[in-house]
């Protein structure tokens, strides 16, 4: 198979940033060129400008001898770690990672960079401005709009939000944050995207912006939201038409509260006894309680914040995760769990074990009724590695088997809604295995792409297989 690959180096300043035209500032030597490595069929690009490590693809492919089975079609090796504004982050962390277009997107300390899913060519790159770090995320794009939180060394205290198909940023904005002291780590704050909306979660104040132009809507508190009670906001997740804060009150006690993401003003508030005390949700659409520190309570909510049902972990027997993989040596701020989750089901990994005589773990799908808190089924059918949950539609789950790059090629998997039962769509390379591990992993038409959170077992900052 024949591969063209060509690419130019991004202008200065990069589309979308404030700045002169002109030659960019003094940098080291490598920047501001373009290396091109053509070898038997192998085809390099680095591309370094305004601060930004456009990274390493690597164009791999070869022809499909059987619609069951995956290639892998190009790799993105980590940036070198690099010191950089926030001289404590590590480089080579993923905040998010987006499909959007022709491309995959990826949010990483330095920037947001897209990569064209054909050949791996830089797409476009939007840098952090010069002594400064990308420090947290939305998850979600809207209209193929999101939002970015970057600072400098001593904070994370500024929003960007950036259109994810142009590849610019559209505005900037400042919040008020605590700074830093010490050798404490950076706070990040709670960001998310819900009905147009960015809503932002700093210390113990509640912002809204316009996703549109980056406009502060509205600024409320805990002694606003709660007066009297002697709370402090533990967590802020928006999602479809709504913002849930938890609070920690004073004797124990816990508050909810569901805000309009338009206007800040609270629609419902549901007291917490200690007994279901919460250090956040897991999920905002269909509402689900994490447990807080006196808890080791689920609770799943209706709309309005009022419990359905309980559960514990292990739920009927089975134990599942709830760890947060988007874990950080230097930067504390939104958890990301694993799940997948309609308006009656929730689906989440079960806890890994180890696997005999092997150098890997193993774990399955667990499904939880959201009307009884019961366990209706776990996976069964998988191989003996780690699965990646993907996404939830009208067939089903979709899922990645991980695989080990040793000795377990990694499968793309669909699990029965009904049954738990595993059916294979698509087997891939044994070298892809164990890329998928703490990994955000997307799929469209049979393409799938593989985004590790951080740099420990995987060897590639993305993987792309089809």
């Amino acid at each position: 198979m024949t591969y063209q690959h060509q690419q130019q180096p991004p202008s200065y300043p990069p589309a979308g940033w404030p700045g002169p035209a002109g030659a960019p500032p003094a940098a080291p030597k490598r920047r501001g060129r373009v290396a091109l490595l053509v070898a038997g069929g192998l085809v390099a690009v680095l591309a370094v400008a305004a601060g930004t490590a456009y990274g390493v693809s690597r164009l791999v492919g070869g022809d499909d001898d059987d619609g069951r089975k995956l290639r892998t079609a190009w790799v993105l090796d980590f940036p070198e770690r690099q010191r950089n504004g926030l001289k404590t982050y590590d480089g080579q962390d993923m905040f998010g990672a987006w499909l959007v277009g022709d491309a995959v997107v990826r949010a990483q300390p330095d920037g947001i960079i897209a990569y064209r899913l054909g050949d791996g060519a830089q797409a476009w790159g939007v840098p952090a401005p010069q002594a400064s770090s990308l420090c947290a995320a939305a998850q979600t794009l809207a209209e193929g709009r999101g939002v970015v939180a970057l600072g400098s060394a001593d904070s994370c205290d500024t929003l960007v939000g950036f259109d994810a198909a142009g590849g610019t940023q559209t505005w900037r904005a400042t919040f008020p944050v605590e700074r830093r002291t010490g050798r404490s780590e950076i706070v990040a704050p709670d960001l998310s995207v819900a009905a147009g909306q960015v809503v932002v979660r700093s210390g113990e104040s509640v912002l809204g912006y316009s996703l549109a132009d980056g406009k502060r809507l509205w600024q409320t508190d805990a002694d606003r939201l709660l007066p009297g009670r002697d709370c402090r906001l533990t967590q802020t997740q928006a999602a479809g038409t709504q913002a849930v804060v938890t609070a920690r009150c004073d004797g124990d006690q816990g508050a909810l509260l569901g805000l309009d993401p338009a206007t800040g003003k609270p629609r419902w508030q549901q007291k917490l006894p200690a007994a279901q005390q919460s250090a956040g949700v897991l999920s905002v659409d269909p509402l689900v309680s994490l447990p807080g520190l006196v808890s080791e309570t689920f609770v799943a909510r209706d709309a309005a914040g009022k419990a359905r049902a309980t559960f514990g972990n292990p739920v009927d027997g089975t134990r599942f995760s709830d760890l947060p993989i988007n874990r950080s040596n230097t930067v504390s701020g939104p958890e990301i769990r694993p799940y997948l989750a309609d308006a009656d089901t929730l689906y989440l990994p079960t806890e890994a074990t180890n696997v005999g005589g092997k150098m890997r773990q193993a774990n399955q799908v667990v499904a939880i009724d959201l009307a009884t808190g019961k366990r209706r089924w776990v996976s069964a059918g998988h191989t003996d590695g780690e699965v990646e949950l993907i996404r939830l539609d009208e067939q089903g789950v979709l899922a990645w088997e991980v695989g080990d790059r040793r000795d377990l090629a990694p499968r793309l998997v669909r699990i029965d809604p009904a049954t738990g039962e595993v059916t294979v769509v698509a087997e891939a390379p044994l070298s892809a295995g164990t890329e998928g591990s703490d990994a955000k992993v997307l799929e469209r038409d049979g393409t799938v792409v593989l985004v590790p959170w951080k740099h420990v077992t995987a060897d590639a900052a993305i993987t792309v297989l089809r």
